[in-house]
């Protein structure tokens, strides 16, 4: 069961894929051993415990409908009080003898610090955003350095989050292909994992900041090349434009798709969801929610100074580094172009010196 388990995880990770909640040991961990908080994801919990090997720590399994960190948080389905339940009925309270959790950071869009801690009495500590920076982590004392708090989106995650997410439209392609155009599949099959694999290690070198601009660019090489083909090749020629059209098609649905991916991009395809009045597709949710309405610029964030009272828990949390802390102690709002409308300072900002507020039209 458990690598059709696993399999599944990785192929689909738009559809659950929950493991048992509650408290795992990693090692063998005793009274001071550190404690560390996921989703019940899975693939989730099988990474943490494969890059936790050697080290011994307690792990606590929160709700999250079988959903990954990032998904579930945006989402809301891994929240505060998913947390909150966890830590109070797993009993770890009788394992240890401190009382401090060490939280994913891209769990801060739906987790807020402050109030696991007021409803449970630990501390709250935020760990690195990748998993194989656990180890180091913990070895120099659960403190972070910078880049510790920053998601990347290197060639490895974007194949990763794309395979997860996009295997299932993939799959869904194939089988209309083999209903409806069985001559064509097995060019499907080529011409489709092509394009994948081109969107997602090719995206940091393609022009553009945006995944749609980005595939822009190779659609119009391929549009050329359409036109070449049907003014210089003959019938036979068909075969050639049926692949480029393919090409064409699939490139733009990656690259549309790209941004929503990674908490490091702006997504492209969520905002336009959300203007369809597209609910949720999956675990994503589009229409009526904050992320979506920023994206579409119905919202925006204003900060308000002088409410700021230098708690840098929007710095802690912000996967892009937009907030950093300038020279009264407060945070600014430095890098606005970053920002990715996860809403991860607004969960967190206490005394609600951040806003995401509604724009007059």
């Amino acid at each position: 069961m458990s690598f059709p388990k696993t399999l599944w995880g990785l192929l689909f990770r738009l559809f659950p894929c929950p493991t048992n909640l509650g408290l795992r040991r990693i090692g063998n961990p005793g009274p001071e051993s550190p404690v560390l908080v996921t989703c019940n994801f899975d693939l989730t919990v099988k990474r943490l415990t494969r890059a936790l090997r050697g080290v011994d720590a307690w792990l606590l399994v929160a709700q999250s409908k079988g959903v990954n960190v990032w998904c579930a948080a945006g989402a809301e389905a891994f929240n505060t009080a998913s947390v909150v339940s966890v830590v109070k009925t797993s009993g770890i309270a009788g394992q240890v003898d401190h009382r401090k959790l060490i939280l994913p950071p891209l769990g801060a869009p739906g987790i807020c610090a402050e109030e696991v801690e007021r409803e449970t009495g630990w501390s709250t500590h935020w760990g690195p955003v990748r998993a194989g920076d656990l180890r180091r982590y913990l070895e120099i004392g659960c403190r972070r350095d910078d880049a510790m708090k920053r998601a990347t989106y290197g060639w490895q995650e974007r194949l990763d989050t794309g395979l997860g997410s996009l295997f299932g439209f993939y799959f869904l392609g194939a089988v209309g292909f083999a209903l409806f155009g069985r001559p064509l599949l097995l060019d499907y099959l080529v011409v489709g994992a092509a394009c994948f694999a081109a969107v997602m290690l090719l995206a940091p070198r393609l022009p553009g900041r945006r995944g749609i601009t980005k595939v822009l660019f190779l659609d119009v090489l391929l549009g050329i090349a359409l036109i070449a083909t049907g003014l210089l090749l003959d019938d036979g020629g068909q075969h050639v434009r049926a692949d480029l059209i393919i090409a064409i098609i699939a490139l733009l649905f990656f690259g549309s798709e790209l941004g929503g991916l990674s908490s490091t991009m702006r997504s492209d395809l969520d905002p336009l969801l959300a203007r369809l009045g597209i609910g949720a597709l999956g675990n994503a949710a589009f229409a009526g929610t904050i992320r979506t309405e920023l994206l579409n610029g119905e919202r925006k964030l204003r900060y308000d100074r002088e409410a700021c009272v230098a708690c840098h828990s929007c710095i802690e949390v912000c996967p892009r580094g937009v907030w950093v802390e300038g020279e009264d102690g407060r945070a600014e709002f430095a890098r606005p172009e970053a920002c990715t409308a996860c809403r991860a300072c607004l969960v967190q900002c206490g005394p609600e010196a951040i806003k995401a507020v509604v724009t007059v039209k």
